[in-house]
């Protein structure tokens, strides 16, 4: 229910409200240790609003977590997102931002290992 909501919100243009339903998606709607990918998805989504909406530290923070929860999940839909992630925190690296090129290196590693 909350990602459908926050995917209304999204298509709607009001990603502050999209950011706090992929949240409560990801925080309340499935046990986390069930359904990894999908909480992983859920939170890689939020990290998207928060950076649309300007938060770069918030997103990095909440893509830390989704790939917290990509720890042990092999699939095609946690590779392509991690791969857009690099891609949306290329121009961040390219700036210095110390929380995105950390971050890259993590995305890095994940993708190497599988």
């Amino acid at each position: 229910m909350y990602s459908r909501t926050a995917k209304v919100h999204e298509t709607l243009g009001d990603h502050r409200a999209a950011a706090e339903q992929y949240a409560l998606a990801a925080a309340a709607a499935r046990p986390a240790d069930t359904y990894a990918r999908i909480v992983a998805l859920d939170l890689v989504a939020g990290a998207e609003m928060h950076l649309k909406r300007g938060g770069i530290e918030q997103a990095c923070a909440t893509w830390h977590r989704a790939i917290d929860h990509m720890e042990g999940v092999r699939s095609v839909r946690t590779r392509k997102a991690v791969n857009r992630m690099r891609g949306d925190l290329a121009r961040f690296r390219a700036r210095g931002l110390r929380c995105a090129a950390e971050l890259d290196e993590r995305a890095r590693d994940f993708l190497a290992s599988g």
